[in-house]
Formats: C-alpha cells, sequence, structure tokens
C-alpha cells in the first residue's frame, strides 16, 4: 500500500507544486484499483519501490535488500500507522469542538490541535494582608450589574478591578463566554477595587455605578478596559460623554461619590470570605482565580449545565 501514503505525500506538495500533480493524480488511481481488488497498472508502485531501496542500496546494501525483499509488509505497516493517525487526528478535532479538548473529557491534557488549552499567562492583582483562603461563596444583590436570566442554571459571579491588567485579561474570555452561553448563565460583576497597587480603582468602579443608573453599565464597564488606567475625573466623564450619558448627571454622582457604599460593600463582602486578588470567580460556588482560557470556564461550565446547576 505504498501507493496511500505515495498519495497523502504527493497530494500535500502538488498544493505548492505543479509537478508532483501528475503523481498525485497517478497514486490515487493505483490506491483505487487496489481498494477495488485490482491490480495497480501504472506501476507506481513499482517505481517507487526500486526508487526507495536503490537510494538506501548506496548507502546501506545490506539493509536495502532487506526493505526490498518486504517492501510490502513494510509498506502496510507504514499505511496502518497513517490511517491510525488520522483517525486519532479527527477523534482529537471532534472532542475539540465537543469538550473543548483533544483527549475528551479531561480539560487538562496537551491538545496539538490547541495549543493555547493550558492555562493563561497566571497571576492576580492580590492586596495586602490578605490570607489566600477562600472559605465561602459571593451572593447576587439586586443593585449588582448583571447579564442573563435570573433562573439560568449557571450564575457566573467575577470579583474584578477596573485597573488590574489580569482582570483586563479575562475580559475577551468572559466576552466569549457570554456570546457562547447566552441565557444559559447569568454572569454578573462585583467590585473588588485593589486601591493599594493601583490608584484610581475606587473611583472607576464608583464611576460604573454612575452609568449603571443611566442603563449603560457594561458598555461604560467594556470602555474603562480599553482605556485601563485613565481614571482622572475629567477622563472618567469623557467616557460617560463618549456612550452619550447625561453628563451632569454623571459628574454630580461621580463627585458625590453616590455609590461608594457599593462599591466598599461588594469590597467587604468579597475580602471577608477570602478574597484576596482579582480576577477571581465564582462559577455556581466553584472557585477560579486568575485569567484561564475559554477551554478551561468551558469544561466547568458545561459540567454544571450537565448537572442542571
Amino acid at each position: 500500500m505504498i501507493c496511500l501514503i505515495a498519495l497523502v505525500v504527493f497530494a500535500v506538495l502538488g498544493i505548492f507544486s505543479a509537478k508532483y500533480r501528475t503523481v498525485a493524480k497517478e497514486a490515487f488511481d493505483c490506491v483505487f484499483r487496489r481498494i477495488t481488488l485490482r491490480k495497480c497498472t501504472t506501476g507506481l508502485d513499482k517505481r517507487l519501490k526500486s526508487k526507495i531501496t536503490g537510494k538506501l542500496m548506496l548507502k546501506h546494501p545490506g539493509f536495502a535488500r532487506n526493505v526490498y525483499k518486504h517492501f510490502e509488509m513494510i509498506s502496510w505497516v507504514f499505511t496502518i500507522v497513517l490511517i491510525v493517525s488520522f483517525s486519532y487526528s479527527v477523534y482529537s478535532v471532534a472532542n475539540l469542538f465537543i469538550y473543548g479538548n483533544c483527549n475528551g473529557p479531561i480539560p487538562d491534557a496537551f491538545c496539538l490541535f490547541d495549543p493555547f488549552i493550558s492555562e493563561g499567562t497566571e497571576g492576580e492583582c492580590t492586596i495586602e494582608a490578605a490570607v489566600g483562603e477562600i472559605t465561602g461563596v459571593l451572593e447576587v444583590h439586586p443593585d449588582d450589574p448583571v447579564i442573563g436570566p435570573e433562573d439560568a442554571k449557571v450564575t457566573i459571579i467575577e470579583a474584578g478591578c477596573f485597573v488590574c491588567p489580569y482582570t483586563k485579561q479575562a475580559v475577551p474570555v468572559v466576552k466569549q463566554i457570554i456570546s457562547h452561553y447566552g441565557d444559559k448563565i447569568r454572569f454578573v460583576y462585583k467590585d473588588f477595587p485593589v486601591s493599594s497597587a493601583h490608584p484610581g480603582a475606587q473611583e472607576a468602579a464608583e464611576a460604573s455605578h454612575c452609568a449603571h443608573e443611566q442603563g449603560k453599565y457594561w458598555e461604560y464597564h467594556y470602555m474603562l478596559f480599553e482605556n485601563q488606567g485613565k481614571t482622572g475625573f475629567e477622563e472618567l466623564v469623557g467616557f460617560a460623554e463618549n456612550l452619550d450619558l447625561d453628563t451632569e448627571q454623571f459628574s454630580e454622582c461621580l463627585a458625590s461619590h453616590k455609590y461608594k457604599s457599593k462599591v466598599d460593600s461588594d469590597f467587604r463582602e468579597a475580602f471577608e470570605i477570602g478574597v484576596y486578588g482579582t480576577p477571581t470567580f465564582f462559577i455556581n460556588g466553584q472557585v477560579v482565580v486568575g485569567p484561564k482560557t475559554f477551554n478551561e470556564f468551558r469544561q466547568i461550565i458545561d459540567n454544571e449545565l450537565a448537572r442542571g446547576g
């Protein structure tokens, strides 16, 4: 079955060079005839046998004679390896779409077709005096910004900081999760401003709630991450203006620290159960710390959906 191997090799080479396409067609004809239990009439298999063993003869005569003698058996071995490799590739790609990993329900195994299956850049923005052990879960309150229905089987709560680079790193994955699962999940954002490391985090969090009262929390939320670090009063008001908010109402809200108590309450609630850095996610109570890949979140979410939440 050397013609089958030749078909694969020359078909690939034929993509880049026309001179190999004729050989690929000849190999296809040979393979088709062998499948239908007929002899290869092009003589390609014999030519390949002679050419391969001829080149081996120049360097290793003894080895070349053995290859020539057992050429058909060797061809079958390589053909079987080729078929097994192709079958496993199809299996891996199918698992990648179904489970988010080449190896089925094993989320942390290496996947050739998805080199980003491993965890994203590790890290989180931490606060001082944190114990580093989370002993509880966050609750959803009526004034929390939410995407998704209240009766969703999976609730994801993120404790994040608008000035933390790791929280920003998680934003594209969060968007992908929301887009992929739609009404199957409810996503909630909680403020955990790491002000000791990131000046302006408190102000940005308060500003997001000033936008919330005008019905554009999530637009403002993403704008803060897109312009991370810009937390001056005029800059925050400028973002509101870009979103066509009532800037006079927004400015008064921000200057009066109207939502300071809300931000402080979020922070205190998270701190009391051991949250020590951002981003920290709670997926139906399961804790995930730091930015992760979509596939890592997907494995947990799919398991929760399968369990019925």
